[in-house]
């Protein structure tokens, strides 16, 4: 298991190489997808920092914070990936995550966390649980079956 900031560092790192530099708030739902796709495919938790409930989506704040300073602009870091720590098997999953969401635009990945039922939906809307956190156990529930 990771730290999201090693996770975040390696799609800031990888997005950046391939010149597709991604926002805050893109960050956000590429990892909030990155931990589904992981936990799909290895069974296991991709990190466990926590996940709340914010406006715009799930967001993990320890990963929002190291960027805020970007605002919506994109984030123009390169990381050696050698110092990162994500093991080739692991990075191959999250390429296949960002190879399926990197595509959609911000607002698109925005609706897609934001549909009714999903996690961030029964939190954020159904509890009023404004920047409440997001159970992992709900998100396997909902979203990794």
């Amino acid at each position: 298991m990771y730290l999201a900031k090693q996770v975040a560092q390696y799609i800031i790192n990888k997005c950046s190489v391939e010149e597709r530099p991604v926002s805050n708030l893109k960050l956000q739902k590429l990892l909030y997808f990155a931990w589904i796709e992981y936990r799909k495919r290895t069974g296991k938790k991709l990190f466990d920092d926590k996940i709340y409930a914010w406006q715009f989506g799930p967001v993990v704040p320890e990963v929002y914070y190291d960027y805020c300073a970007y605002g919506g602009m994109d984030i123009d870091r390169r990381y050696d990936s050698s110092q990162i720590g994500i093991t080739e098997s692991d990075a191959e999953v999250l390429d296949a995550s960002l190879a399926e969401y990197l595509n959609y635009s911000v607002s698109r990945l925005v609706s897609k966390t934001h549909e009714r039922g999903k996690p961030w939906h029964q939190v954020y809307v159904e509890q009023g649980g404004i920047k409440q956190e997001i159970p992992f156990s709900l998100i396997e529930q909902m979203e990794c079956q």
